[in-house]
């Protein structure tokens, strides 16, 4: 019955019920946190936006904010074209992200879809750039930027060393337990620390099944010097 009523209800009115009467917290219900502390963003990068569903949360809060919109899957062309005109200035730019400009293999799983490895019957070859010459080519300024990059989120933030300042906010997805070649969040924390950015909000993601460890989770950074952290008062 419960499987039944899942398939007849949107998911997203099913989140909607949660958050409402649960009170689970997700990606929206933390960006809204971000709204009420007094984040305005100018604009958001959606780096690895698969078929856009971290935009449309960012525009549930924000909805007049342009975003761009990067994934380097050719069957996500048209529903992100689509998506970009939703709201004026937002765009999609069909490559993927890293450390150089160039050409690398891509592995096609879906939503586990990744950067590297040699070529097989389940990859293609998909067009690199940095970012720091994606964002000197925009139009707007955007000072968020999220990635969701299966791992590859450090090169991506390699490629992004003269512009990183200006994003006060970092949303990454990040790794607890190392499975595959891949950062986890010590190390990633101590990269962002470096750079002038600490954790402001965790977002548990993905737990393992075989011991219910917490494998992913979603790490909010932002700058040294922003306005969400200035404050040392308890309410």
């Amino acid at each position: 019955m419960l499987n039944r009523l899942k398939k007849l209800l949107p998911n997203e009115f099913r989140q909607g019920l949660k958050r409402r009467f649960l009170h689970i917290q997700d990606m929206q219900t933390r960006l809204a946190n971000l709204k009420r502390a007094g984040f305005q963003p100018t604009g958001a990068i959606d780096g690895g936006a698969f078929q856009g569903d971290w935009t449309k949360t960012f525009w549930n809060i924000w909805p007049t904010v342009p975003s761009l919109m990067i994934e380097p899957q050719p069957n996500q062309n048209d529903a992100l074209l689509k998506l970009a005109s939703w709201v004026p200035g937002s765009l999609y730019l069909q490559c993927a992200i890293a450390d150089s400009n160039g050409k690398l293999q891509f592995s096609l799983e879906e939503t586990n879809s990744r950067l590297g490895g040699e070529a097989s019957k389940n990859s293609i070859e998909v067009d690199v750039r940095k970012l720091d010459i994606v964002v000197e080519e925009l139009a707007f300024k955007p000072n968020l930027l999220k990635l969701d990059l299966q791992g590859f989120e450090l090169k991506a933030l390699d490629g992004c060393a003269e512009r990183l300042s200006q994003f006060e906010v970092v949303i990454m997805e990040v790794s607890i337990l190392r499975i595959g070649d891949v950062p986890i969040f010590h190390e990633i924390d101590q990269y962002m620390t470096v750079r002038g950015y600490r954790v402001y909000d965790l977002l548990p993601a993905y737990f393992r099944p075989r011991d219910g460890a917490l494998r992913q989770m979603d790490a909010f950074y932002v700058q040294e010097s922003s306005a969400l952290i200035a404050s040392r008062q308890w309410a």
